[in-house]
């Protein structure tokens, strides 16, 4: 039974998000709005992925905002510069990009078609889905930054029937720290003096002994 952390879930919905765009979304703000409109479309209350408040721009997410924040750290996502405009596109490998496919749809199935019928309507202009926002009954009730509603409360939640080799591996690719730490193993490394070296002596060691 493998175990996944609540922001390791939440980095992971944003990659599955940002991968059903075939270039990406438009801007952080149309992420929010996006995300925002498959957590409301979700019944089960309880396990909406992120939380969000009425920003001066529409619905705004702090667990959005760090996840970003932490997937760029760890080299998850690029940001291209689009004439007037800024692209946040995922950088999944195949083989990463099935695995968060399959876990969202066994794990979080409501949600996951939720955001597939978001993700058709992104290509509406920013403007157009603020007013789909602020039309939302939620955001008509809510004064700016209050709580329009909650996320899922579990800081860490074990998952039957996955195992525990696949846990590591999603939440190790998601890992800032730990991509930071290996990034500083590496420059040190290559800060290292050069030192000369008989590599005679440490591949072919014995076919030195018997020359």
């Amino acid at each position: 039974m493998g175990t996944l952390s609540k922001h390791t879930i939440q980095q992971l919905a944003l990659l599955r998000a940002l991968n059903l765009w075939r270039e990406g979304a438009d801007g952080p703000m149309h992420l929010h709005r996006t995300l925002w409109a498959a957590d409301a479309a979700c019944k089960d209350k309880r396990w909406r992925l992120f939380g969000f408040k009425q920003g001066r721009l529409g619905p705004y997410s702090n667990e959005v905002a760090s996840a970003l924040n932490d997937l760029q750290s760890s080299g998850r996502i690029d940001t291209i510069y689009d004439g007037p405009s800024v692209r946040i596109c995922a950088k999944l490998p195949p083989t990463m990009r099935r695995q968060i496919e399959v876990f969202f749809g066994d794990y979080f199935p409501e949600w996951n078609k939720a955001m597939r019928r978001a993700c058709r309507n992104a290509a509406l202009s920013n403007d157009i889905l603020a007013l789909h926002a602020r039309d939302d009954a939620a955001h008509k009730k809510n004064a700016r930054s209050e709580p329009v509603f909650s996320s899922f409360r579990p800081s860490e939640i074990e998952f039957e029937g996955l195992e525990d080799d696949v846990a590591e591996q999603l939440s190790d690719f998601v890992d800032a720290t730990l991509h930071k730490a290996l990034r500083q193993r590496v420059l040190l490394a290559a800060d290292r003096p050069r030192q000369n070296e008989d590599w005679r002596g440490i591949y072919f060691d014995k076919v030195r002994e018997t020359a």
